[in-house]
């Protein structure tokens, strides 16, 4: 979604409850937590996949999380996590390539009829409460928002063409291997909450590649 949209979000207490629903730069501007997701995706090579996003958006030009977005007025967690993963992955909300799962002994499982070479499929890992998140304004600058964040982990095996990334979100995906991504946080070419991701969240992700 473009920085305009003016959708409306929830806000949220300090305890995590939804207390109502403002425009989008009211929500960031009013001092409340906006709720967000954050969604890491590996394959079994053990490859971290993330999107680079566009030069004119937050963050722009910076390599960031494999799916991320806002939770809507009224729209729960998981609800905005599977929304925002076929929007973004697939271009198609709805997308049937997209599988929530109870937790991480069911990725290991699987489940009948889901192929992990054609879809992705996560679990909800943790929900992070007042996160300062900090980003790269468009044009320069830096920018605070109060986040609720609720982070997601799982699989795919779909080779890089498969995907049909958001046009208007993303401008590129790509695996890259644990070091690779070691590299990028070291060197600054990653979103800075990717920093907070990855050192809280990577060993737990890198170990459903096994």
């Amino acid at each position: 979604m473009s920085e305009a949209h003016e959708e409306l979000l929830n806000v949220y207490d300090a305890r995590g409850e939804a207390v109502g629903s403002l425009r989008r730069a009211e929500a960031k501007a009013s001092g409340l937590p906006v709720g967000a997701v954050n969604v890491l995706l590996v394959n079994s090579r053990g490859e971290v996949l993330l999107q680079r996003r566009p030069g004119d958006k937050e963050n722009g030009e910076r390599w960031d999380k494999s799916v991320g977005g806002h939770v809507g007025a009224g729209e729960a967690w998981d609800a905005t996590a599977v929304r925002e993963a076929g929007e973004e992955l697939f271009d198609d909300p709805a997308s049937r390539a997209v599988r929530l799962v109870p937790d991480a002994r069911a990725l290991a499982t699987g489940e009948p009829g889901f192929d992990l070479s054609k879809g992705v499929a996560f679990f909800p890992a943790s929900l992070q409460l007042g996160l300062r998140d900090v980003r790269l304004a468009p044009g320069g600058g830096v920018r605070n928002v109060l986040y609720h964040v609720a982070i997601y982990l799982g699989r795919t095996d779909v080779p890089r063409p498969g995907f049909r990334p958001q046009a208007s979100e993303i401008a590129d995906l790509g695996y890259f291997s644990p070091a690779e991504v070691d590299r990028m946080l070291v060197t600054g070419e990653l979103a800075p909450n990717m920093a907070f991701l990855w050192l809280t969240h990577a060993a737990r992700l890198l170990a459903l590649a096994t």
